[in-house]
């Protein structure tokens, strides 16, 4: 039976994978006028505080890049990193600069992402919304949710939400109906 660290790394590595299979020419998205529909608030004003990064969110990130410059403490249940308020302000910013460009990239990718019509984000990144034009989905569109699951909770956690307050939830909805045909959540995915 696989370990969730092996399952984490799977899970990066096609996120990864995913969204690098997105990237193409910036061009792209503007000739397409495809923008995000919502917008992502991130919080000012933030206490300091000690955040554990749960291991599905550190896994791909030997080392950590993302909280360089950090003071790092090791404790039994993993590294434990010290952010002041505006350390945290700036990763979430930095994250909520990759959501939307991510999904700026989706949406004007149609070789990997042919049925996907719309995306929406709720402000606190706890939602997210993805329209289909049908329901026979890509590889790339059966995988979406999982991406959507892992940046959200990353930009919750730097908003101030502990390990176990962190949840997104990513609903499909088929275009023409306007039902939800899907539905799938982070605590589903850890």
């Amino acid at each position: 039976m696989c370990s969730l660290k092996n399952k984490a790394s799977v899970l990066l590595l096609i996120f990864g994978i995913m969204f690098c299979s997105a990237c193409g020419d910036g061009d792209e998205a503007d000739e397409a006028g495809v923008v995000l529909e919502g917008s992502i608030e991130v919080t000012e004003d933030l206490p300091d505080r000690d955040i554990k990064v749960p291991d599905y969110l550190m896994e791909g990130n030997e080392g950590n890049p993302d909280e360089a410059g950090s003071d790092l403490e090791e404790n039994g249940e993993g590294p434990v990193y010290h952010l002041s308020g505006e350390e945290q302000t700036e990763k979430a910013r930095q994250v909520a600069a990759q959501i939307e460009d991510s999904i700026n990239q989706v949406l004007a990718d149609k070789d990997f992402y042919p049925n996907v019509t719309g995306i929406s984000v709720n402000p606190e990144c706890t939602e997210f919304n993805v329209t289909f034009s049908g329901r026979e989905l890509s590889l790339y569109e059966n995988v979406l949710p999982v991406s959507l699951c892992i940046v959200g909770d990353k930009f919750q956690l730097y908003q101030g939400k502990l390990e176990s307050e962190l949840m997104t939830v990513v609903n499909y909805i088929d275009e023409d109906s306007g039902e939800i045909f899907n539905t799938i959540n982070s605590r589903e995915i850890e």
